[in-house]
């Protein structure tokens, strides 16, 4: 009987997928200007077969990053603005900094607004709301202590018991990954949740992680069929090519521990007054939602806006998987580059000792005073960015740019990264950045200070317009910390028996997804000196 409602429900809804196709047909935008340049594709499904349409099920779609395939596209129309259309969807990527800063900048009050992402929102269960003001440069100082300690625990584990370079032994990518890991998780953790203690911090740092898989694979707009025809969601796991459906759920459970475990935990804590200060205690207070928090429901019982309670809940989720991640992805690319340019070490660790010493940490006071680790920074953001493919925005409203027609409705993905020596999109354009495949902090430097020559890649990879990323504050506060601290203290090296033939390029190896992390590498992490081992093992002073 269940096997029989479900062959009806399947054929039903592929029957009224037929209908929307073609009803989709029939609505398609008729203007007298051409739609930016674009493949070509069949009547109804557009570019539906066509590897460039993003969609992962396309039989016989190679494994050459999405980012890359888009500047293909841009190379062979001629144009930084290209089109794709698969069943009446329109995307539209944006290849060059002056189209992106044109659309999604100066026209942000209609580029602002996100597409339906159908498998991450209907089907994973996640959706993106946060508080800017929780972010922002002003709310740092309360957040520094909590840096620091997490970087004095960094050092701890990566610290050998004793100073011997030539015993030093390699640090494998799964422990330093888990030793980043816990690094970034441990700040997002106590800012958003008020956790103190390692021990109830490391299961969380491993539910952000197991969650992690599906929300990097299904960001991308058009990561999945269903996300250009949401009808599909309700058709049975076991209907032929519905694996999106199947890993849909096998994910759910991970990312609906993202969602709700942290929050469990601390329902009572709030309840009790015995919780911490943080993210979400601060935002509850500002919505009057504490004394009507429900202990034993989800459900809230308040005057005010009803929702809001889920609200703070998504947000809080979402600050705790976007800031733990992102951060993850930028500090192993910055080891990953430090391992593969013994100049720039070297010039890092001139500038160090000149200004901080060699008897204590660098601290974010001495920030101003570090132009070159600070174009450290710019350059590992600029030539490994963490979204390479912002997360896509909407266009609210039809709208013309440079002659063409950009309906009303289509998702606009800026396009960051590059695809090779030939054809390189914003962050490594030859009209932005001199000789833009070598790694060179100097060009964001001029005389020892800050250069204006090379714009500041912060303009590009934290996203674009009112949709900017609110953490990007913090992440680069956090990041800056672990970075110059281990500039201080240790030399950051290639593995003593690394086959130079079988090394990872730091430039092209990178995996794909909405946040892309360097493919698994090994690394030598040795202390500099007896002092600088002290200075790991000792980490900052304690404030309590």
């Amino acid at each position: 009987m269940q096997t029989g409602i479900s062959t009806l429900l399947a054929v039903g809804t592929f029957l009224f997928g037929l209908l929307h196709l073609f009803v989709s047909f029939l609505r398609r935008p008729r203007t007298v200007l051409p739609l930016p340049p674009g493949p070509k594709g069949f009547p109804i499904i557009g570019n539906l077969f066509n590897e460039i349409s993003g969609y992962r099920g396309v039989p016989g779609s190679s494994s050459h990053h999405l980012w890359a395939k888009y500047l293909e596209m841009g190379k062979k129309y001629n144009s930084d603005i290209v089109h794709i259309n698969v069943l009446g969807d329109h995307t539209i990527v944006l290849n060059s900094s002056k189209a992106t800063n044109d659309l999604l900048e100066k026209r942000s009050g209609i580029y602002s607004d996100r597409p339906p992402m159908h498998m991450m929102m209907g089907l994973v269960g996640v959706h993106r709301r946060t508080f800017h003001q929780d972010f922002q440069p002003p709310a740092l100082a309360t957040y520094r202590p909590f840096i620091r300690q997490s970087t004095s625990d960094f050092l701890k584990k990566i610290a050998p018991t004793e100073y011997d370079p030539l015993r030093t032994p390699d640090i494998k990518h799964a422990d330093l990954e888990s030793y980043v890991r816990n690094h970034a998780g441990s700040i997002i953790l106590r800012i958003v949740y008020g956790m103190t203690t390692q021990e109830e911090m490391n299961d969380y740092v491993q539910i952000a992680y197991l969650a992690a898989e599906s929300l990097i694979a299904t960001m991308n707009h058009g990561s999945f069929f269903v996300d250009y025809l949401p009808w599909l969601k309700y058709v049975p796991a076991w209907f032929p090519g519905a694996s999106f459906k199947r890993k849909a759920n096998a994910w759910a459970p991970a990312v609906s521990d993202l969602l709700n475990k942290p929050w469990e935990r601390l329902k009572p804590l709030i309840k009790s007054g015995t919780a911490i200060p943080c993210f979400v205690t601060r935002n509850l207070e500002r919505f009057d939602l504490v004394s009507s928090l429900d202990v034993d429901s989800d459900k809230t019982r308040t005057n005010t806006d009803p929702n809001m309670e889920e609200v703070v809940k998504n947000c809080a989720a979402v600050a705790y998987f976007g800031g733990s991640d992102t951060t993850v992805s930028m500090l192993m690319s910055s080891i990953l580059a430090l391992s593969h340019h013994p100049e720039v070490l070297t010039k890092a660790h001139e500038e160090i000792d000149r200004v901080v010493g060699s008897s204590r940490l660098p601290d974010l006071t001495d920030r101003k005073d570090l132009p070159y680790v600070e174009a450290f920074i710019k350059e590992v953001e600029r030539m490994y960015p963490v979204t390479p493919l912002a997360i896509a925005h909407r266009v609210t409203i039809s709208d013309v740019y440079d002659g063409y027609f950009i309906p009303k409705g289509t998702a606009i993905v800026a396009n960051v990264w590059f695809v090779c020596f030939y054809h390189r999109a914003i962050l490594h354009s030859e009209e932005l950045y001199q000789d833009p495949l070598k790694f060179d902090p100097d060009r964001f430097l001029e005389d020892g200070k800050e250069s204006e020559r090379s714009p500041n890649p912060e303009l590009y990879v934290f996203g674009f317009g009112r949709r900017i990323c609110p953490g990007r504050y913090l992440a680069l506060e956090s990041a800056w910390n672990l970075i110059a601290c281990l500039l201080a203290t240790c030399d950051v090296i290639q593995p003593l028996k690394e086959d130079p033939k079988a090394m990872i390029d730091p430039v092209l190896d990178f995996a794909e997804g909405i946040i892309v992390h360097p493919k698994p590498y090994n690394c030598r992490i040795v202390p500099r000196s007896a002092t600088a081992l002290n200075l790991m093992k000792t980490g900052y002073p304690s404030e309590n």
